[in-house]
């Protein structure tokens, strides 16, 4: 015989992730195409009836079996409850084609189960980037590092960027510059920062072998209309090594907070520590203004926005190479900011 027999479990289903103590409830619908059935099954809507309440049994052990790695809410989870149930129908004489069209927490329950195994789930979704048994390259000392961001906006003047750029000089002074460019406003901060704050940083580029990183081909999710951007940029001095005295490398995060978003998530909290201990030395703003304020363009040489220069004033000299005469935000030598 063959039918078709959608199915729900009418009471929600418990279960508990793997490594999480919590317990949840969900739904399961679906439908099953039925082509064989056990001598003594029944017929029409008596077997019919008894398959759905057999499946609605069966949920909760499939869930019990759940393969370790797997989330019950994450990625792949209809096929692999598909899978789960088919083999438990054929052990009970059932021969069926299952396709579950939803595995869903019950009302109120999504915050709480984000708290608890949203890490777990965005790993499923979209795995973060490994640097471990990554090696660096011979390097120089670490002399510049920025995390940037640019948020994407099809809507005139959304589009917004942001950076955190911390540099050794060669005064021996070490520099956070924090810029923020959007809504018709640009704003420039400069912190002196702590050696021993600046020196985590270092430890984290190394530990995290970014050098390494940067020269691997790392895939990211496809980004849409609305979203944030983010990459890092490294600047190294090579020179004792017979390099460049800026060695410069960047790694594109692509949307932020997805793949690299443990690498991102613990530099924010490095550079955050910079400047909540640092001293602010400088602070600049700036209205934009005219028909496009606040789509100032992408993050700097270094991570800072590109928006109208801010305060420029008399010509400067370069803390990194030397160079003097320079009359733009950005030394043309070096690519250093004001």
């Amino acid at each position: 015989m063959e039918m078709k027999v959608p199915f729900g479990t009418a009471e929600p289903i418990p279960f508990r992730e793997h490594g999480c103590e919590e317990e949840f409830l969900a739904r399961v619908r679906g439908s099953a195409e039925v082509s064989a059935l056990p001598a003594g099954f029944g017929e029409g809507t008596d077997a019919e009836s008894a398959l759905k309440k057999m499946i609605a049994a069966l949920v909760p052990d499939c869930f019990a079996r759940w393969p370790e790695g797997k989330l019950i809410m994450g990625s792949g989870n209809r096929e692999i409850l598909g899978g789960l149930l088919e083999a438990a129908l054929a052990a009970k004489g059932v021969t069926a084609k299952v396709e579950i069209r939803g595995v869903d927490l019950v009302e109120g329950q999504m915050d709480a189960y984000m708290n608890a195994c949203g890490e777990a789930l965005r790993e499923s979704v979209s795995p973060s980037v490994r640097t471990d048994g990554l090696t660096d390259e011979a390097h120089g000392p670490l002399i510049g590092f920025s995390y940037g961001r640019f948020s994407h906006s099809m809507t005139m003047g959304g589009s917004s960027s942001s950076g955190d750029e911390l540099n050794w000089n060669r005064d021996g002074s070490i520099i956070l510059t924090s810029s923020f460019s959007g809504g018709g406003n640009d704003t420039r901060l400069e912190y002196r920062v702590k050696p021993e704050c600046a020196e985590k940083v270092r430890a984290f580029v190394a530990e995290k072998h970014l050098a390494a990183l940067s020269k691997q081909k790392i895939p990211t999710p496809a980004a849409f209309d609305n979203f944030t951007s983010s990459s890092f940029r490294m600047t190294f001095d090579d020179s004792a090594l017979g390099g460049s005295a800026f060695e410069m490398l960047h790694i594109d995060c692509g949307p932020a907070g997805m793949t690299f978003r443990k690498l991102e998530d613990e530099a924010w909290e490095l550079l955050k520590e910079c400047r909540e201990t640092g001293e602010c030395i400088v602070r600049e703003e700036k209205e934009i203004g005219g028909a496009f304020g606040g789509m100032t363009g992408f993050p700097g040489m270094m991570g800072g926005g590109m928006g109208a220069d801010i305060g420029m004033g008399a010509a400067w000299t370069c803390g990194k190479c030397g160079r003097a005469g320079n009359t733009g935000r950005f030394c043309p030598e070096c690519g250093n900011p004001r």
